[in-house]
């Protein structure tokens, strides 16, 4: 899946060597339980079989695009789409545990993964230097702050690939955990793009058994921007 200006090759700057002295990041859910974000190649590299953790990824994205209020995308991506999508910059995964992790299969991954979030560049060329963060919280693990877990860890990683900023282009206004995330963490906002999406209502009394029959309404985005320079 390629973007508006195509492939998008990361900036020259990019350096992902720094990332060993940063990582794992330890942290404490809401729940006092420990956490630690990790990046997801690392983790991969552990594992005989790395499919089942992708696909299980690939599915926390699309019960996001089926809910079709917070990605831009009305359809699930297949895995070469998400691997396009998703997996095209850095990717990092929020695990519960202590930094001496051993992912266990034979157990649910579901109590293991608690969040996900992807590092890429938002723009071509001589715009590289300009992130863009795609973020997941996996729905049986929210309200325990994971969000801000992954958010604080995504200020630390970015300028530490390279790059001098980052921007946001859909947070959309009716994602209201979204919003206040990114204020409490100083993200400027920018913008606000009037209608940008046309999502589904988040009124559950508003689902239906037939997703054709679901409400939908115009949703303005706002973009937000963080500067590490």
């Amino acid at each position: 899946m390629s973007s508006a200006y195509g492939r998008i090759d990361r900036p020259k700057e990019y350096d992902s060597s720094k990332l060993e002295l940063l990582l794992p990041i330890e942290s404490l859910t809401k729940l006092n339980e420990q956490v630690s974000v990790h990046s997801l190649i690392t983790i991969l590299k552990q594992l005989n079989d790395e499919s089942k953790l992708i696909v299980y990824l690939q599915t926390l994205l699309n019960n996001e695009i089926d809910a079709g209020n917070t990605y831009p995308q009305k359809y699930p991506l297949n895995l070469t789409e998400f691997k396009n999508y998703f997996l095209s910059g850095d990717a990092f995964i929020v695990i519960k545990s202590g930094k001496n992790v051993s992912i266990d299969f034979s157990n649910d991954l579901e109590k293991t993964i608690l969040g996900t979030f992807y590092i890429k560049p938002n723009f071509p060329g001589r715009c590289s230097h300009i992130c863009n963060g795609g973020f997941i919280t996996s729905a049986i693990h929210r309200n325990q702050g994971i969000g801000k877990i992954m958010g604080k860890a995504f200020i630390e990683i970015v300028p530490l690939l390279g790059y001098r900023a980052s921007m946001f282009n859909l947070v959309f206004a009716n994602n209201i955990p979204s919003v206040r995330l990114w204020r409490s963490l100083g993200f400027q906002e920018i913008g606000r793009v009037p209608k940008a999406g046309y999502l589904i209502k988040k009124n559950e009394a508003t689902k239906q058994a037939n997703a054709e029959e679901e409400e939908e309404e115009f949703v303005d985005a706002i973009m937000f921007y963080y500067s590490f320079v």
